[in-house]
């Protein structure tokens, strides 16, 4: 079994990495492949369509013409199209696409765009601030596999009883941190904490699945990708008593469970067909209508989000999409203190994103490959990546039972409408989580952005199997025991999410509608009475929202230009929970993750404002990213206004959460404030 595990280690840390990519192959067998199945779609392309692969290639030579063939592509995606140009577009005309790169070359980290049309490459300028996300083929997949045979890592491994092959380190990002051992600005640098991955289940000739539940505590090794040089390896352990990594393996694998009895099939059907229509990237349904892309740092993308109707198109958005996502742990330790992660501008959203299977979506499902690229710029096919469905959420749209005329024999006095959702999935995984990213659109005119966080909690090995043992008490300051010898470390989820508002076109103006007390006379009846007081924000810096539950408000976002048939504005309201940092503005991780300290920033739209950290997040500097972008303070009133909202849970693990987690839902709805004149969803059939 060791040998077998030996034998397998690249296969293993490809899917630990969650690349998807299918490298379960040699890397040369993947590239042939994958340039045969690049796709360059047969419809015509709108100014929101993501790259082709046609596309993709063409972007690779231009820059490798420029730069050499050491270069390493870490991003290449559609630049957001001129805003003004893009919505001018119609059917028929050819739309003006540019692709915007980020690669490095020769120790250094660029940015560039090019014009698709024209086959212009823009002047290559250095990244300031930080360095893009790292490429999966070109930097992890290559040091994982050379540093886990390193003689330097497998000996002091063997000193803690792990055989060659029983032992897996795989590489996370350091942030500014360690900035005393290698030039944080310039060097591309990972830190790796190892595990012991043997296996004890009889899984055949898989190793252990559950990767993650046995880490090999207080071993790091800190690794140059840019010179390929370990710069340290750290045991602080080192000649005496370390806590057990021969534990048990607490596999989720089904060939390694005794299952509870079958249970009885409850299917989603449509024996009819499904209702919505799909046209290239355009997508109807009830309605809606959208445009759909895929982007490898961002994942799922919609643009021109909003309603058909008897008018035409009314917008209710011209762009959602994840920003940023931020995953803080809270352990000082020094194996631990470091790790706070960007997985979105650090490894990229729709670069983890894996292929749908099994249970990720519903049997009647319509699947969607995607065209993403390897390091050397060669797009490829993924498989899978993208689900589309219609599904009967359990509740209905709407019901009244009106109970007055029970005892009136021969009237229908019981009125409720089945209701229907269209979700929008991907699930990417990242590391030892898995998340879903669902757009839900409903018929009354709602639309939730829905984050489900599940997978493995990151754990840390303990010398306490219970809170009996004396050193509990010390030991689980930072987390919870969830297994003998294993604690999971408290830690956050953050995921920020970028929503371009144009509410009946870009003229829009932000308000808190603000719920207060109303002082009523001695004489009143009632004392207890509250009413909306609405209060226009008028700048960038004013705009920013900390949710306060002792002061309620509703967020509204309203066209300066429509109003329904009562006279109000027309009107999307943001609805999103109360979660905010609980850590210091000093803290220095904190600083490089600012976005987090408002559940709400609302800015004007600005072509390259896109992420809420900033382009480059890799070992970034603090202030970047929404704090830039507000330090104008530009007046908001009437304005083209892009929304910057923060959902996400501070996890306190539980026993429950072991060994994956249950499905974790949070959300972000859209919900419409008198942007219809009723119900839309009134006129559904009985």
């Amino acid at each position: 079994m060791r040998a077998l595990s030996s034998l397998l280690l690249p296969v293993i840390v490809v899917a630990i990495i969650a690349f998807g990519w299918a490298l379960l192959q040699s890397a040369e067998e993947n590239r042939a492949a994958m340039l045969l199945a690049a796709m360059t779609p047969d419809v015509e392309l709108s100014p929101w369509d993501g790259l082709t692969g046609e596309e993709i290639a063409s972007v690779a030579r231009a820059v490798k013409a420029r730069h050499g063939d050491g270069v390493i592509f870490n991003r290449i995606s559609l630049r957001q199209p001129e805003k003004a140009t893009a919505l001018a577009w119609e059917k028929g005309q050819t739309s003006s696409r540019e692709a915007e790169i980020t690669f490095r070359v020769a120790g250094q980290s660029y940015i560039t765009n090019f014009d698709i049309a024209s086959g212009t490459l823009a002047p290559s300028n250095l990244m300031r601030g930080g360095q893009p996300m790292l490429s999966g083929d070109g930097e992890l997949f290559p040091l994982v596999e050379k540093l886990n045979q390193a003689e330097e890592l497998t000996s002091i491994l063997e000193t803690r009883g792990v055989a060659k092959g029983d032992g897996l380190c795989l590489p996370r990002t350091i942030g500014r941190f360690f900035a005393d051992k290698v030039d944080v600005r310039t060097a591309r640098a990972v830190r790796l904490d190892c595990f012991n991955i043997a296996s004890t289940a009889g899984l055949g000739i898989l190793p252990s699945t559950n990767v993650f539940a046995r880490p090999i505590e207080g071993i790091s090794v800190l690794y140059n990708i840019d010179t390929d040089e370990i710069i340290e390896i750290t045991d602080s352990y080192a000649g005496r008593e370390f806590p057990p990594h021969d534990v048990a393996a607490d596999e989720y694998h089904s060939g390694a469970l005794e299952t509870r009895a079958a249970v009885k099939p409850v299917k989603l059907t449509r024996p009819h067909g499904q209702n919505f229509s799909i046209n290239g990237s355009l997508i109807d349904w009830q309605g809606w209508q959208f445009r759909l892309r895929f982007d490898v740092r961002q994942g799922t993308v919609l643009n021109r989000v909003g309603h058909q109707t008897a008018e035409g198109f009314r917008s209710v958005a011209y762009e959602i999409a994840m920003s940023e996502m931020f995953v803080p742990y809270h352990d000082p330790d020094d194996h631990w203190f470091y790790r706070a992660y960007f997985d979105m501008g650090e490894y990229g959203f729709g670069n983890l994103a894996t292929e749908l299977k099994g249970a990720d979506c519903p049997a009647h499902a319509v699947f969607q490959d995607v065209t993403l690229h390897l390091s050397d710029g060669s797009p490829f096919k993924a498989p899978r990546r993208v689900c589309i469905f219609e599904h009967d959420p359990g509740y209905p749209a709407w019901r009244h039972h009106e109970s007055l005329f029970d005892a009136i024999p021969g009237i229908d006095n019981h009125q409720s409408r089945t209701a229907t959702e269209l979700v929008v999935r991907m699930v990417a995984v990242i590391g030892n989580y898995d998340y879903f990213q669902d757009y839900v659109f409903q018929q009354d005119g709602r639309l939730r952005i829905r984050l489900i966080s599940t997978g493995v909690d990151a754990v840390k090995a303990v010398f306490s199997e219970t809170l009996a043992d004396p050193r509990a008490v010390d030991e689980t300051r930072t987390g919870t025991l969830v297994a003998p010898n294993r604690l999971a470390v408290n830690h956050d989820h953050f995921f920020s999410y970028r929503i371009d508002m144009d509410v009946d076109g870009q003229a829009n103006n932000f308000s808190r509608l603000r719920l207060r007390p109303v002082a009523q006379p001695d004489t009143a009846p009632r004392r207890g009475i509250w009413g909306v007081s609405p209060e226009r924000v008028r700048t960038e810096r004013q705009a920013q929202t900390a949710m306060d539950t002792s002061k309620p408000a509703l967020l509204v976002f309203a066209s300066e230009d429509k109003n329904n048939a009562m006279g109000y504005p027309s009107a999307y309201q943001v609805m999103t929970p109360n979660v905010k940092p609980l850590v210091s503005a000093l803290d220095a991780t904190f600083q490089r993750a600012y976005f987090v300290r408002n559940n709400l920033w609302v800015t004007r739209y600005k072509r390259d404002e896109i992420f809420a950290a900033g382009l480059p997040v890799y070992q970034s500097a603090s202030w970047l990213g929404l704090p830039e972008y507000i330090f104008d303070n530009e007046n908001l009133e009437n304005q083209d206004l892009v929304a910057w909202v923060t959902v996400g849970f501070h996890h306190v693990p539980m026993a429950e959460d072991w060994p994956v987690m249950p499905s974790k839902v949070d959300e972000i709805v859209l919900k419409p404030r008198n942007y219809f004149d009723r119900n839309p969803a009134i006129d559904l059939p009985n």
